[in-house]
């Protein structure tokens, strides 16, 4: 056996039991295991290997794949060549290494904000998470901000190398009659340390309720964002903020709960 084959039998997470009929296929038969976890899910890419040529292509897989499935189904494609019996299923290289290399962390907000008929952003009061502070403004891309906003408002400080948001995820109720508007939002700004230098915000994500004149009423949302939006740089943090549009009522209530799941690099961060 070469020492090819024998790398790739060790780095498969799965072998061909069945040669497909064509070189059209959307899905190949597998040895499956014996446990009933998920190992990929449907928008993950593998790559397959042909046992007697070596050509790899790469599949998008269009089902979740379990440790014990027998079958692994993707989405259509042609290939150049019928896909032998003993072939091999890799991982992406990128898939392989992030799984390797990152690491996540989950991380809480808590929100409560009433009062004020001006429409500027407000921010949270230190260590309360009661968002009753008025930034002065309505706050956008590009709005520079002083640089003890960082650690004045700030609730999140990056690794010293930096991560991604891989997911926001919103939970809001209000007690606000119908037409009241809010929009929350998460900036990152860069921090001058050991400095003064004022630096810009930049929007991450914002999320825009309409009250449903029901306090009953939870608005819920689970955002990924762009990899350029979602990436956090070293000396940067993570500033939220609510405000509110359209009709303004200074006695309503609202409340959130927000989770940021972010990913670094455990190797060389530091938090």
């Amino acid at each position: 056996m070469s020492s090819l084959t024998n790398y790739l039998r060790a780095e498969s997470i799965a072998i061909i039991t069945e040669q497909p009929t064509s070189a059209t296929i959307s899905f190949l038969n597998v040895i499956p295991s014996t446990s009933t976890k998920t190992l990929l899910y449907s928008g993950d890419d593998v790559i397959v290997v042909s046992a007697t040529t070596g050509n790899s292509y790469s599949l998008t897989l269009s089902t979740n794949f379990d440790y014990n499935s027998t079958r692994l189904q993707f989405t259509t494609v042609t290939l150049e060549e019928v896909i032998p019996l003993g072939s091999y299923i890799l991982l992406s290289k990128e898939y392989k290494w992030n799984s390797l290399f990152r690491k996540n962390s989950l991380n809480h907000l808590h929100l409560y904000q009433q009062g004020n008929t001006h429409g500027n952003d407000l921010l949270m009061a230190f260590t309360q998470y009661n968002f009753n502070v008025n930034s002065g403004a309505i706050l956008s891309t590009g709005t520079y901000t002083g640089n003890n906003w960082g650690a004045r408002y700030g609730f999140f400080n990056a690794p010293h190398n930096g991560c991604q948001v891989e997911r926001i995820n919103y939970k809001f109720t209000t007690n606000a009659g119908a037409g009241e508007i809010f929009v929350f939002s998460l900036w990152k700004k860069p921090v001058t340390e050991n400095g003064t230098t004022a630096t810009a915000l930049t929007l991450i994500d914002s999320y825009s309720m309409t009250s449903q004149n029901n306090a009953q009423y939870v608005f819920s949302a689970s955002i990924t964002p762009s990899l350029a939006d979602g990436a956090i740089n070293a000396n940067e943090v993570i500033v939220p903020s609510i405000k509110k549009e359209g009709t303004k009522v200074s006695s309503t209530k609202m409340y959130g709960d927000i989770e940021i799941l972010t990913s670094f690099d455990p190797r060389t961060s530091v938090i």
